[in-house]
């Protein structure tokens, strides 16, 4: 099956809006039920803190389960059909939550969104590769990885004006689903397929299927994910328990909003980066110290300045190594659309859960011992970044 669209085209760029804000919206969504986590235990007469946790992770259980699915979906169905379906189960996942009667069908709901955008991440990859060329790839990547970044702003910016407007949690939530409902139509129009093992170049020929089985074999399947793990967690924690947390010296909301907002700016930066310096581990290594260290002070400061400060500087470094981190498995020997996506998927799928357990015992130990405990963790962890990018291989070239 070949694609009938080229490179860098037009239509290239609308697909690739309609993946961008699809995710992005896909974001807002999930952000918006944390926030609105008071209003739903409230309503399903929950009482502690690390059983309303169960809400994000039926996501980010999904986001298991259906990274490594992804492959697969993609092989049987090929990409429109393929992410016709995750939108499709974003968007139905969503509704079901609006009208769930029970709390557990309510994390049900959300695991069905959560499996939608499992599949919506996970092919991001194999779209850059087949419609972007080589020198046009870094850039798109570091958008994509911008892609929940931009929907946390977007939540931190409408999801407290659509509250007070439609006053329910239900009615809220029901708003953003119909955003997504939108941009799954929009697909349905311009979406298309193409050949999912073929690399890139024309002049190579269709490979075989590579298996769940052989890439578990090989060590980059662990150290890829290993590395991001850490930083994905604080980021999730940042976003969804530090808004609410207690001890900051400043609104801790307006905390996490700078985090977002300077890693859309880091993001920037980040894409810049990756096409000055071909060396992709040196932009990571350092990235990610920087990193954990401005956590570290944005947790432990009285300061209202400095805390400000580290958390611009967090998200900042959070998110300038993500175009060199996602573009290393793109730049591997004989890489294809669905090799890159089995790739990826496990990715995902080890690193959420990594972050799973992880953001379930941080939930324990704030119920246990408070807000800073748990926060503490959370920045442990993303030292992975940086012990991650001493075992990774270098896939740039010897330019700079």
């Amino acid at each position: 099956m070949e694609n009938v669209t080229k490179q860098n085209s037009a239509r290239a760029h609308i697909i690739e809006i309609i993946m961008f804000l699809s995710y992005a919206f896909f974001a807002v969504n999930w952000i918006a039920g944390t926030t609105l986590t008071p209003q739903i235990m409230e309503h399903f007469d929950l009482k502690s803190f690390s059983s309303a946790t169960f809400i994000s992770n039926a996501i980010t259980v999904a986001k298991i389960i259906g990274n490594l699915m992804a492959a697969k979906v993609l092989i049987k169905l090929y990409p429109k059909k393929a992410i016709s379906l995750a939108g499709l189960l974003i968007v139905s996942g969503s509704f079901l939550g609006v009208f769930a009667p029970t709390y557990w069908i309510f994390v049900v709901a959300r695991f069905i969104m959560g499996f939608g955008g499992a599949l919506f991440v996970v092919y991001f990859g194999p779209i850059v590769m087949n419609y972007y060329s080589a020198d046009k790839r870094a850039t798109i990547n570091g958008i994509n990885a911008a892609a929940y970044n931009v929907g946390s702003i977007l939540a931190m910016i409408i999801v407290a004006p659509v509250i007070n407007w439609l006053v329910t949690w239900q009615k809220s939530m029901m708003f953003f689903a119909i955003c997504s409902l939108i941009l799954m139509i929009a697909w349905f129009i311009f979406g298309e397929d193409f050949e999912v093992n073929k690399p890139a170049s024309s002049d190579v020929k269709t490979e075989d299927e590579y298996t769940l089985g052989q890439a578990l074999k090989e060590k980059f399947s662990y150290v890829f994910p290993f590395t991001y793990a850490g930083l994905l967690t604080l980021y999730i924690v940042v976003l969804t328990i530090f808004p609410i947390s207690d001890g900051a010296p400043v609104d801790p909301k307006f905390l996490s909003a700078t985090v977002a907002i300077a890693g859309v700016v880091g993001a920037a930066v980040g894409i810049g980066a990756a096409k000055k310096f071909s060396k992709r581990l040196r932009v990571i290594r350092w990235s990610g110290l920087l990193m954990s260290l401005a956590g570290l002070t944005m947790v432990l400061t009285s300061s209202t300045t400095v805390a400000l400060i580290a958390a611009a500087f967090l998200g900042f470094f959070m998110f300038v190594p993500m175009t060199a981190l996602v573009t290393i498995p793109q730049e591997m020997p004989g890489m294809t659309p669905s090799k890159l996506t089995l790739i990826m998927g496990i990715f995902w799928s080890f690193s959420y859960i990594f972050e799973t357990f992880f953001y379930y015992v941080i939930g324990v130990i704030i119920d246990k011992s408070g807000f800073k405990a748990g926060l503490l963790l959370a920045v442990g962890l993303s030292f992975t970044f940086f012990i991650g990018s001493f075992l990774l291989p270098e896939t740039g070239n010897n330019k700079k």
